[in-house]
């Protein structure tokens, strides 16, 4: 009988054979770990913006009792336009202060505090940047379909609601 366990020349074959080698870390080879992911890629919030306002568009007209609101559409554009002129803009204008924190004293805790405070307005003024975007797009579009409508051009519209529409 040979192997660990068995004898003699078990402990010796135990011995001698080389132990095993470790994965490289990140491999995903060892339980319970998991393997390094690839970074994403950025989102594209003007992207998304444009996508979701079609695809409101797209959900809204797609029954066929739906009739076009000039009205009720310029009420939502005008929104959007306040939101971005008033809302965002003093988010922004606030969110500028949060970037420009001193620390309180000339130490780690303090010169810390700062950094991190710092950063977190930096990513603040990122996340306002990137919603920014999202409404514009969406209200870019929204314009695009309210002109669609008012010179009749159907072939807009009929490519509008082709979204999420599989082929």
């Amino acid at each position: 009988m040979t192997g660990p366990g068995r004898g003699p020349q078990g402990v010796y074959d135990q011995i001698d054979t080389p132990g095993q080698q470790a994965p490289p870390p990140g491999s995903g080879l060892i339980p319970g770990a998991a393997a390094a992911q690839p970074p994403l890629p950025p989102t594209d919030y003007r992207d998304l913006g444009t996508g979701q306002a079609k695809a409101d568009f797209a959900a809204a007209s797609a029954n066929g009792g739906w009739e076009f609101d000039p009205e009720a559409m310029d009420k939502v554009i005008k929104s959007l336009e306040d939101c971005l002129e008033n809302d965002f803009s003093r988010a922004q204008d606030h969110a500028t202060w949060l970037t420009l924190i001193q620390p309180p004293g000339q130490e780690v805790g303090s010169e810390g505090y700062a950094a991190a405070a710092n950063a977190s307005g930096a990513q603040y003024q990122s996340f306002l940047q990137s919603a920014r975007d999202y409404t514009e797009a969406y209200l870019t579009t929204l314009r695009q379909i309210r002109t669609a409508y008012q010179n009749q051009d159907q072939a807009a519209l009929d490519a509008l609601r082709q979204i999420g529409k599989t082929a």
